[in-house]
Order: structure tokens, then C-alpha cells, then sequence
């Protein structure tokens, strides 16, 4: 892009503004808004486009681009790790829901762009998107403003700040509740070392739920560990203590295994010596052995209230929030405190 002084455009910007602007040809400005940049446009020169497009406040004619592609209509689900075994089962759900009303859902790893949203969302606009479904991500804000498009918030920090609400503080409670029933009163947690809220509203409310018992709080027994991580280690030193733990809540069910197999190095056994919750319910909690007991965030329910509060909005009707129902599940992983 020029260092000189740019006269903006009178008017609406147009895709030969934006290549004027960023010192490109249109062709490589179109190939940028159709997501075509891969391989042919170099990630300088894609984004001196993006900042030239948002200087200007360009946006692509979505209209236009339906009549000449003939486009069908598109709705866009974005989760914050596509590798995330839940998400696939919350995109099934959408995907059929969607299509009843003749929409595709496309899926998009928002995760990728957490420091760069304005690059995902200018894309996404030139694809000429419906509607977007967003998984509890800091920008949705942003989104809200620069999408002709109508958004949907799943999870949020309240139901104040999402369209279909989570309820996390409810559910670790409840992991708690359960886990004090039992008769437990040193209770570690195992988290994702992670930005989003609701691990962080998760960690909140872990804290909140062994106060209302009465039991005290441990910073080493607050355990946080990369995504994807295979190590077990952290937990292992926290149950080699004198005063170990006795039951574990953990954030996902993904992170189940690496209790388990922390528990069996130790010596001890899943569900009598140490006792182990997760959230999700996704298919690996029964495949566990033990079976994972944990809390069950529907996913058919889940899609159906996106898609449904997504019409809506598309219609012009105020949507209402829908906060999912969640459910414990009893399996094997947890029995009562023996020690």
C-alpha cells in the first residue's frame, strides 16, 4: 500500500477501490474475497487487501455474488477447535437442522483466527453467508457489527450475552454436589490451559462449589494443561502427595484419560480410590473403563435451538435465549470416598 495520502472513494467502495488502494490488480482482490488467495496471493499482499477493504470499509456485493454463482444458501458454524470430538457431533446436529430449511452448513476453526478476526469475518462476508453461529468467542461483538448477516452466540458469559446458553456454572456445581454427596472432601479440578471464558467461568464456579460445602481450596489441585496434551504428569505429582486428592471434576471429557491413566500409575483405582467426573458426554466417556460419569450437554437439542433462533433473527422476529438442559450421567467413575 501506497505511503501516500489515498483519496477515499464518494460512495460505496468497490473491489477496484480496494485494488487502487492496496496497489494490486482487481483479480487479486476478487481472488482474496473468494477465498481462492491460497498459494496465488502472499499473506503480505492478502493482508494489505484486508486492511485496504477495512480503510475503506468495503464489503462485497453478497446479493450480486448469489445471482452469478447461483449460490445456495449458506449458514456458517464456528467452533473454536474443529478437533474437538463434541464439535462434531454439535455440527451433525446443525447440518441437519439446517438443511430441513434448505440451507448447507459449512464449518469454520475459529481458534485459527483469535488474533485476526477481522480477516475471518471480511472472508465470510464475500462468501455471501446467511448466517453464522458463533462458539463463545471474545469478537463476537465485532461480528455483530461488520455482518450484514444474522449471528447466533452459543455459550457466552450469560444468558445476557448468547442467543443459545451453556450454563457452566450450573454444571460444575453440580460436579461438585455430586462429588461432596459422596462424601469427598479433597477435590481437584483439571481444566484446559486456555483463553476462552467459559473455562474460565468453569474454574469460578469449581471454587464457588467446594465453599457452599465447606471444603477448602487448593491452588495444586487446580490443574491446567494444554489442549491435545498426552502428558500425565502434572497429575501424577499432585496424587504421589501425602494429602492426595480423592476426586477429580474435570472440563471435558477429553480430559479424562490422562486422570485415568495418572490414577493407575499412582497405584490406585478409577471410581473406588479416586473418583472422576467429566462434561460433554461425548462417545468416549462410555468407552472408558471405567465408564465416565459426567454431565451431558445435549447436542441435538443444542443444534436445533441455533438453527431455530437463526431463522428468526433471519425473519425479523426477536428471538428469545435458550438455555440448554444439561444431565449427570452416573457410570462407574465415581463411587463414595474410602479415604
Amino acid at each position: 500500500m501506497s505511503d501516500k495520502q489515498e483519496k477515499l472513494p464518494a460512495g460505496r467502495p468497490t473491489s477496484r477501490d480496494v485494488a487502487r488502494l492496496a496497489g494490486v490488480s482487481q483479480s487479486t482482490v476478487s481472488l482474496v474475497f473468494a477465498g481462492k488467495a491460497e498459494g496465488r496471493v502472499t499473506p503480505e499482499r492478502r493482508d494489505q487487501i484486508l486492511q485496504a477493504a477495512q480503510t475503506l470499509g468495503y464489503r462485497p456485493n453478497s446479493s450480486a455474488r448469489g445471482l452469478k454463482l447461483g449460490t445456495q444458501k449458506l449458514l456458517a458454524l464456528g467452533v473454536p477447535n474443529v478437533s474437538n470430538p463434541y464439535f462434531a457431533s454439535v455440527l451433525k446436529s446443525i447440518i441437519g437442522n439446517a438443511a430441513t430449511h434448505g440451507y448447507a452448513t459449512v464449518l469454520i476453526n475459529t481458534g485459527e483466527y483469535g488474533n485476526d478476526p477481522e480477516r475471518l469475518l471480511l472472508s465470510l462476508d464475500a462468501h455471501a453467508f446467511d448466517g453464522m453461529i458463533f462458539w463463545e468467542a471474545s469478537w463476537t461483538a465485532r461480528a455483530l457489527e461488520i455482518m450484514p448477516t444474522s449471528v447466533v452466540v452459543v455459550d457466552g458469559d450469560s444468558p445476557d450475552g448468547a442467543d443459545v446458553f451453556i450454563p457452566s456454572e450450573v454444571i460444575v456445581r453440580e460436579m461438585v454436589d455430586h462429588l461432596a454427596s459422596l462424601g469427598h472432601k479433597r477435590i481437584a479440578r483439571v481444566g484446559f490451559d486456555l483463553e476462552a471464558n467459559t473455562f474460565r467461568v468453569r474454574s469460578r464456579a469449581y471454587r464457588e462449589g467446594l465453599q457452599a460445602h465447606g471444603l477448602s481450596y487448593e491452588a495444586r489441585w487446580e490443574i491446567e494443561v494444554p489442549f491435545g496434551e498426552t502428558s500425565s504428569a502434572a497429575i501424577e505429582a499432585v496424587l504421589s502427595q501425602e494429602d492426595r486428592p480423592t476426586a477429580f471434576v474435570c472440563d471435558d471429557d477429553l480430559l479424562a484419560p490422562l486422570v485415568y491413566r495418572a490414577v493407575t500409575r499412582c497405584g490406585l483405582t478409577v471410581g473406588k480410590s479416586v473418583s472422576v467426573v467429566g462434561i460433554g458426554d461425548i462417545e468416549l466417556a462410555s468407552l472408558l473403563e471405567p465408564p465416565l460419569t459426567t454431565v451431558a450437554i445435549p447436542t441435538q437439542s443444542l443444534g436445533e435451538s441455533a438453527v431455530e433462533i437463526f431463522l428468526r433473527k433471519r425473519a425479523g422476529q426477536p428471538p428469545t435465549v435458550s438455555t440448554v438442559q444439561t444431565r449427570l450421567i452416573l457410570r462407574d467413575s465415581t463411587g463414595p470416598c474410602v479415604a
